[in-house]
C-alpha cells in the first residue's frame, strides 16, 4: 500500500532522526513548513522546541511547525493544555547525526517508553545514540494522552578527530575490541562475529575508570596513565601538559610513579612531541625491515581542546619487560580510547567552570530559578516583543542626605538601601535591570513567561515600602533628625515591549525598550507633583506624596484585591498620549476605603467642572485627623480652588493635569 507520507531520508545515507506525535495512540500528522506539507515523520536536522500553543505570540495550531533563525518550534498541543509547558522539551542532534541531546525544559518531568528508559526530570539532559534509536525507538510521555516518538535511520558517520565525546568512545571501544580478536591478544575466548565479553569488559571498565572521576581532581591523570599500561601492556606512560604561554611541556603525572628518592625521571622524545603538535595526529615508533629493534617503543597521541593541543600521553615500552617487543594495532589504539577520555573530561571541566562563571553573572539579574533556565536555554534572551511590567524606584531625599553624609557614607548607605529593594525585587520572581544613582529599575514577564507579572511588580512595591522603616531607625544614628524619615517614590507600568540585548560591541545590557519603560519612569517622576511644593502649609500641616502610584493598564492586570485610587489623568513630559493614574497604597489604614470614596467622588465633580461641589468633598476628607497630610488631596484642592477663581485657565483638555517636569 502506498504511503503518503513517506519516511524522512537523507539522500547522501548519513544518519539521522525522525520525530512523530502520537495521540490516544493514534499516529498525528505533522505540517512541516519547510517542506510546506504534511509529513508523518519529522526528520530533525536542526534544534527544535516543542510546546503548547502560545496565542499571544500567534503560534499556529497543534502539529505545525515554525522556522526561526537558528532553531525551529513545534506546536504539539492548543493552548487549551495547560499541563504542557509553552517550551516543554529541547531537542538537538549533534552536526554528524550520531546522537540526540533532549532536554526537559518545561515544569513537569517527562516519563519514556520503554520503561526501562526511565524518565526525563526538569532541567535535565539526556542523550541518545542515533543507531540505538533506529533498533529501538524511544517515546516521550508528555501529558495524558499526548506521546513524542524519536526513531534514528541511516549510518552514523564518524567524528573527526578532536572532537570526542562519550559516543565515539563506545565506538572506538567496539574498534579496538575487534583489533584484539583479529591480533590474538584476547584474554578470553573470541568468538567468530567479534570479541569475547572479557576483552569488552576490560576496555570499558579502564574508560569507566577515568570518566568517572573529575578532571580537577589530582589523580585524573594519573589514572589514565595507569590505565594505558594496563590496557595495552606497557612499561610507562605519562601525562605530558603543554605550557601555552612558555611552549614547553611539562610532566604532570606518570604511571608507574617516579621514585622520590631518584633524580632521574622520564625521558621524552621531543621529536615525536613536535610531531604531535604540528599534525595533531598520533605517534608511534616506526617498524622498518631489517632495522635493528629499537631500545624502546613510543606512542605518542595528542589531547586536543578547541582545536589546541593542551596535552599528550606518551606511553612506552622497553624489550624484554612486558610483553613481546611489538606494538600492535591495537595497543596503540588503547592510548587513544583513553586520550579521547581526558579528552572529554577536560571539556566538561571547561563547561563546568565556564557555567558556573557565567552563573554568577546571571545571578546578578534574575533570580535563581530563571537564571538556571538561562543557563540551560540562551533562546529566552533572544531579541522579542513580551507583555511586561516595569518598575522605578526612587529615593525620596536622597540628594540632601547625601551632602550630610559624605561619599564614603552615601555609598554605604546605598549599598544597604538598594540591596534591600533588590531583594524585594529577587523575592517576588522579577529581573534587575540596572542602578542609576540612588534609582533601582526592575521588570517583570520576560525573559520567562509570568502571567501574573502585574501582581508580582505590585507586591515588590509594597515590600519595599515595607522595609522604608527598619532602614530609617538603622541608619537614625548617622542622618541628621530633621532629614529623617527618608522615603521612597515608585512608578510602574504594564505593557508591549520590545525585550533583548541593547547596547554596543564595547558593552551590552539586556532589557526591555519602549514607550512603555518610559512611561513608568514618568510616572515614578510624577509621585511627587501630586503633593504641594511647599510641604508645610500655613497651619503647619506636612503633606506627603503617593509613594506608589500605577497606571491603569497595570491596575486591570492585578487579578489579586490590592488597595488603589484613582488620582486623575495626567500628561507627562515627551509622552503624545494621556496616562490615568492610581495610587497603590502600601500603607492602608481604617480609613484608607473612606479616603478613596470621597477622593474619587471629589475628581468626579472637578472632572464635570462642578469645582464648588469638589472643593467641599475634599475640605470634608481634611476633617478625618488621618487624612490631613494626604498629598493628592491637597493637589485637587489646589487646582480646584485655582480653576473656580479663574474660569479662563480651564484648558481643552480639562480634566488632564498637564506636567512640565520629568
Amino acid at each position: 500500500m502506498h504511503n503518503p507520507h513517506p519516511r524522512p531520508h537523507d539522500p547522501q545515507g548519513s544518519a539521522g532522526v525522525s520525530l512523530s506525535i502520537f495521540v490516544d495512540g493514534q499516529q498525528q500528522p505533522i505540517f512541516d513548513d519547510q517542506l510546506g506539507k504534511e509529513v508523518l515523520e519529522l526528520s530533525l536536522k536542526q534544534r527544535i522546541i516543542l510546546g503548547r500553543q502560545d496565542v499571544a505570540k500567534g503560534d499556529p495550531g497543534p502539529f505545525r511547525t515554525i522556522t526561526f533563525t537558528d532553531h525551529r518550534k513545534l506546536i504539539i498541543t492548543s493552548f487549551q493544555q495547560r499541563e504542557v509547558s509553552r517550551r516543554s522539551l529541547d531537542i538537538a542532534p549533534d552536526a554528524a547525526g550520531n546522537y540526540l541531546r533532549v532536554g526537559n525544559i518545561g515544569n513537569h518531568e517527562v516519563p519514556m517508553s520503554p520503561s526501562s528508559e526511565g524518565r526525563i526530570t526538569h532541567q535535565q539532559v539526556r542523550t541518545f545514540v542515533t543507531s540505538e534509536l533506529a533498533h529501538s525507538p524511544v517515546r516521550l510521555l508528555i501529558g495524558d494522552n499526548l506521546a513524542i516518538q524519536l526513531s534514528g535511520y541511516g549510518a552514523p558517520v564518524d567524528h573527526p578527530f578532536p572532537e570526542p565525546s562519550p559516543t565515539n568512545i563506545s565506538q572506538s571501544v567496539a574498534d579496538v575490541a575487534e583489533m584484539m580478536r583479529q591480533s590474538r591478544m584476547a584474554d578470553g575466548y573470541a568468538t567468530p562475529s567479534g570479541p569475547s565479553s572479557a576483552d569488552v569488559e576490560r576496555i570499558l571498565g579502564a574508560v569507566s575508570d577515568v570518566l568517572e572521576k573529575a578532571a580537577s581532581s589530582p589523580d585524573f591523570f594519573s589514572s589514565a596513565a595507569e590505565n594505558v599500561c594496563k590496557l595495552g601492556n606497557f612499561d610507562s606512560c605519562s601525562y605530558l601538559g603543554l605550557d601555552q604561554l612558555a611552549n614547553q611541556w611539562q610532566c604532570e603525572a606518570t604511571w608507574p610513579a617516579t621514585d622520590s628518592a631518584s633524580l632521574e625521571g622520564p625521558v621524552f622524545d621531543s621529536q615525536a612531541l613536535e610531531y604531535i603538535w604540528s599534525n595533531r595526529q598520533t605517534w608511534s615508533t616506526p617498524i622498518i625491515d631489517g632495522e635493528q629493534q629499537p631500545q624502546e617503543r613510543v606512542v605518542v597521541t595528542p589531547v586536543v581542546s578547541h582545536e589546541s593541543v593542551v596535552g599528550a600521553l606518551y606511553a612506552s615500552k622497553r624489550p624484554h619487560k612486558l610483553g613481546d617487543d611489538t606494538m600492535a594495532d591495537c595497543e596503540v589504539k588503547f592510548v587513544e580510547v583513553i586520550r579521547d577520555c581526558l579528552t572529554v573530561g577536560l571539556e566538561r571541566l571547561k563547561k563546568e567552570q565556564e557555567a558556573a562563571k557565567q552563573q554568577v553573572c546571571l545571578a546578578q539579574f534574575f533570580p535563581p530559578g530563571i537564571a538556571d533556565r538561562i543557563l540551560y536555554d540562551e533562546t529566552l534572551l533572544e531579541t522579542r516583543e513580551e507583555n511586561i511590567t516595569v518598575l522605578f524606584c526612587d529615593i525620596r531625599g536622597f540628594s540632601t542626605i547625601s551632602s550630610a553624609l559624605g561619599s564614603v557614607q552615601t555609598l554605604q548607605w546605598l549599598r544597604e538601601v538598594l540591596g534591600e529593594l533588590s531583594e524585594s525585587v529577587i523575592r517576588h520572581d522579577g529581573v534587575l535591570l540596572e542602578y542609576v544613582g540612588d534609582e533601582l529599575v526592575a521588570m517583570w514577564g520576560a525573559p520567562d513567561y509570568q502571567p501574573e507579572h502585574p501582581n508580582l511588580a505590585c507586591q515588590a512595591a509594597i515590600d519595599m515600602i515595607g522595609k522604608l522603616d527598619q532602614l530609617n531607625q538603622l541608619w537614625s544614628d548617622r542622618i541628621p533628625d530633621d532629614l529623617l524619615p527618608f522615603g521612597l517614590t515608585i512608578g510602574i507600568n504594564t505593557g508591549d515591549c520590545v525585550v533583548g540585548k541593547k547596547g554596543t560591541d564595547y558593552k551590552y545590557m539586556w532589557g526591555p525598550l519602549g514607550p512603555t519603560v518610559n512611561i513608568a519612569s514618568r510616572i515614578q517622576g510624577a509621585t511627587k507633583q501630586f503633593c504641594p511644593k511647599q510641604e508645610r502649609d500655613e497651619s503647619g500641616t506636612l503633606y506627603y506624596p503617593p509613594e506608589i502610584l500605577i497606571t491603569e493598564s497595570t491596575r486591570l492586570g492585578v487579578t489579586t484585591n490590592m488597595p488603589t485610587r484613582f488620582l486623575g489623568t495626567i500628561k507627562v513630559v515627551n509622552i503624545p498620549e494621556p496616562v490615568r493614574v492610581y495610587e497603590l497604597s502600601a500603607r492602608a489604614s481604617g480609613s484608607w476605603n473612606q479616603l478613596r470614596q470621597n477622593y474619587e467622588a471629589a475628581y468626579r465633580q472637578f472632572e464635570e467642572r462642578n469645582f464648588l461641589e469638589a472643593l467641599n468633598t475634599l475640605d470634608g476628607i481634611s476633617k478625618v485627623e488621618e487624612c490631613q497630610s494626604d498629598g493628592p488631596t491637597k493637589c485637587l484642592r489646589d487646582r480646584a480652588l485655582m480653576l473656580l477663581q479663574n474660569p479662563k485657565l480651564i484648558g481643552k483638555e480639562h480634566p488632564v493635569w498637564m506636567l512640565d517636569q520629568k
